[in-house]
């Protein structure tokens, strides 16, 4: 699904260059930085609900296995090697291992079910529903103490995985793609269908104001923010486990976190064409003479 979504983000790109617009202005950083700051609104609230999204994934995910040995198993890392806590520990980080391993068999499944669930629910559903699995999931896998429960949770977590790896990239192609022409237009009227007119213009720009965007740029930022929330993790989650006292300071911070990103892609996130001009109707585009 996502090579679909790729392709169809390369096709759209090749339509738009060959409409007559050319880009005479070179690369540059000014102009990426440029591009950035002015992305439209709904790319930005898109991206910041994808950074949440991979801030509360990777703070369970690089904190599970310690959590499994301390929290879980009552385990001790910093115990004498030949002790009873220390082995709990050990005992524990294995099979935080299974339970990672829990997480990828449900990535897979759900991801060959996504396509076939997008048929059938809205985008928006399906984004809520997926936040909303995973702070339950790591919110109970805290609270509780029982082994068969936490390793149960960790299907929730391929959930929100497989989601944050196609939905994000989906939206952003619907935002190039998705506007409805007019019934008829271009279709045996006489009129060719111009690229143009399947994209809304703030995600085209204008290559007169220099504010030409370009798909690759936007899917770049999406991906930018698996990194940067891995930037916060790994500034943050060291102190407020200091803080907690164990891993489960990590576990509370990405179920809260994932919690805000269900709220936030409920209520700021456009899960439809932004508005553009109307177009006219097709009997006023229609050519004076008929075309012989």
């Amino acid at each position: 699904q996502v090579a679909n979504i790729l392709l169809n983000g390369v096709k759209y790109e090749s339509e738009l260059n060959g409409s007559g617009e050319t880009s005479e202005q070179p690369l540059s950083v000014k102009l990426l930085c440029s591009t950035i700051c002015q992305m439209p609104k709904a790319l930005r609230n898109l991206c910041i609900n994808h950074f949440l999204g991979w801030l509360s994934f990777e703070g369970m995910l690089l904190f599970y296995t310690d959590f499994m040995g301390e929290v879980v198993f009552q385990g001790n890392p910093k115990a004498p090697h030949n002790s009873d806590e220390y082995q709990k520990y050990n005992a524990g980080v294995t099979m935080g291992c299974w339970g990672m391993c829990i997480y990828a068999f449900s990535a897979a499944f759900y991801s060959a079910l996504l396509e076939k669930l997008e048929e059938r629910f809205s985008t928006r559903t399906l984004y809520f529903v997926a936040y909303l699995a995973f702070g339950l999931g790591t919110g109970l896998a805290t609270l509780s103490r029982n082994i068969y429960v936490v390793l149960s949770l960790c299907a929730t977590y391929g959930i929100l995985f497989a989601t944050l790896c196609t939905l994000p990239y989906s939206l952003l192609c619907d935002y190039y793609q998705s506007h409805e022409v007019s019934p008829g237009l271009g279709r045996g009227e006489g009129l060719p269908l111009h690229p143009l007119m399947l994209c809304p213009p703030q995600f085209i720009g204008s290559q007169a104001e220099g504010t030409r965007r370009g798909m690759g740029v936007d899917i770049s930022l999406l991906s930018c923010q698996y990194f940067l929330a891995q930037i916060l993790v790994a500034l943050a989650m060291g102190p407020l486990t200091a803080a907690v006292g164990s891993a489960s300071g990590a576990m509370y911070f990405a179920s809260l976190v994932s919690f805000l990103g269900c709220l936030f892609s409920s209520l700021c996130v456009t899960y439809e064409s932004p508005p553009t001009e109307e177009l006219p109707p097709a009997e006023e585009q229609r050519p004076l003479l008929p075309r012989a």
